[in-house]
C-alpha cells in the first residue's frame, strides 16, 4: 500500500475540518451510555444534478425531483431513529455514521430536517473526490478533531476516503473511524485487493493510535462489504480484507493488508504483535444486508480492547435494526424504490452501545 498524497490528504482534511461545527458541549446521555449507529443509506442524492449522480437520479431527464428527494430523507431518518435507543431523549443515537450520501449539502438537510429533534450541532464529511458520495457524521458530542486518510496502490487511488473523529464522551476521548469499504461489484474476489488496502490503511491508523496510547477507546464502524467470518465463506480460497483471529494461522504467511477479528472478547489481545479487534456480530443474531436470499452482515463494528475493559468507555450491546417496515416479505432490507416509490436502503442500521463506566 502506498500512502495518499501529501497534498491529497491536506485537502482531504481541511475539507472535513470546514465541515465541522463548534459549539459548546451539549448534556446528553454520554454521562451514562453512548449511542452510535452506522448506516448505509444507499445512494441518497439531492434534488440539483451535478454530474456525479447516478443515471437513475437525473433530474434532467425527470427521474428524480425534490419531491422524492424530500421523501427518501425522511425515510433514512425513520430507519434511524428505528434503529436507536427507544429512551432516547433527545431522539437518535448520540454519534451517526453515514454511507452514501452525496455532499454535505445533503448531511445538512438531514441534520436541520428530520432529524432536527436529534440536536446534532457537530457535523463531519470526507470529500468524494469526484465520486457520486461521501462517508460523513452527526454528533451531538464535541468533535475535537477530524482527518480523512485514502489508500492507494500503484495503480492509483483505492475506493473512498476513510473519516477520523476524535470525540469528548464527557470528558474521555473516544475515536472513530467510519469506513465504507470497496463493492464486490465486479466480483468478490477480483475486488478484494482493495478492500485488503482499505483494511491496511485502517490497521497502520489503529496501530499508531494504539501505540501512541494503549488503553485507547477506539471505534472502526461502516460498511466493510464483507462479514467478519469472509475468509471462511469464501472456502479459504483467498486473503481477505476481514479475517478471524482462529483461521489467521491458516493463511500463507502474515500480511499488513488485513484486520484481525476476534468473535469473543477474550480474543481481542494482540496475536504474535497483531493488533485485534472485537466484532460483536459472532455473539449476536441477525444481518444487515441481503443478496440473492443469503443473509450477510457487511456493515460493523469492531473495538479495540480498550472497550473491553471494566473502565471509562465499556462495550454494552450491539444489534442491528429489526423494524419490520424496513424489511420486504422475504426479510431483505426494503430498499429504495420500493413500490409507489417508497424504501429506505438495502442495508439495515446497526446499533452500538457504549456503558461509560467513568
Amino acid at each position: 500500500m502506498r500512502p495518499s498524497s501529501a497534498a491529497l490528504l491536506a485537502a482531504a482534511c481541511l475539507f472535513c475540518l470546514s465541515a465541522s461545527r463548534c459549539a459548546s458541549p451539549l448534556s446528553s446521555s454520554s454521562d451514562r451510555s453512548l449511542s452510535i449507529v452506522a448506516y448505509n443509506v444507499k445512494s441518497l442524492f439531492d434534488a440539483t444534478d451535478d454530474g456525479t449522480e447516478f443515471p437513475e437520479f437525473s433530474v434532467a431527464k425527470g427521474k428524480w425531483d425534490e419531491a422524492r428527494y424530500r421523501i427518501r430523507l425522511a425515510n433514512v431518518a425513520a430507519a434511524i431513529l428505528a434503529a436507536s435507543p427507544a429512551s432516547g431523549n433527545p431522539p437518535g443515537p448520540d454519534v451517526l455514521c453515514l454511507e452514501e450520501i452525496e455532499n454535505e449539502k445533503v448531511l445538512e438537510a438531514l441534520r436541520t430536517g428530520p432529524l432536527s429533534a436529534s440536536r446534532y450541532r457537530y457535523a463531519a464529511i470526507a470529500p468524494a473526490e469526484g465520486g457520486p458520495f461521501s462517508v460523513c457524521a452527526l454528533s451531538r458530542l464535541p468533535i475535537l478533531s477530524t482527518a480523512c486518510h485514502a489508500a492507494s496502490t500503484p495503480a492509483g487511488r483505492v475506493g473512498r476516503d476513510i473519516l477520523e473523529l476524535d470525540l469528548d464522551v464527557a470528558g474521555r476521548r473516544l475515536v472513530i473511524f467510519a469506513c465504507h469499504w470497496k463493492s464486490k461489484s465486479g466480483g468478490a474476489e477480483e475486488t478484494e485487493e482493495a478492500r485488503r488496502e482499505e483494511a491496511a490503511l485502517v490497521r497502520g491508523r489503529v496501530d499508531a493510535r494504539i501505540s501512541a496510547d494503549p488503553g485507547i477507546e477506539l471505534v472502526v464502524c461502516g460498511d466493510f462489504n464483507e462479514s467478519p467470518d469472509e475468509y471462511r465463506r469464501v472456502d479459504h480460497r483467498y486473503a481477505t480484507a476481514l479475517m478471524s483471529v482462529e483461521d489467521a494461522a491458516t493463511t500463507q504467511g502474515r500480511s499488513a493488508a488485513r484486520l484481525l477479528v476476534a468473535s469473543t472478547t477474550g480474543l481481542a489481545v494482540p496475536l504474535e504483535g497483531e493488533t485485534v479487534l472485537y466484532s460483536p456480530w459472532a455473539e449476536s443474531d441477525g444481518y444487515s444486508y441481503s443478496y440473492r436470499g443469503s443473509h450477510e452482515r457487511l456493515d460493523g463494528f469492531l473495538l479495540s480492547p480498550g472497550l473491553l475493559d471494566a473502565s471509562g468507555l465499556s462495550f454494552a450491546s450491539f444489534a442491528p435494526a429489526s423494524a419490520s417496515f424496513l424489511m420486504d416479505a422475504e426479510g431483505a432490507p426494503l430498499a429504495w424504490p420500493g413500490t409507489g416509490a417508497t424504501g429506505y436502503s438495502d442495508h439495515l442500521p446497526i446499533l452500538l452501545i457504549l456503558e461509560n463506566k467513568g
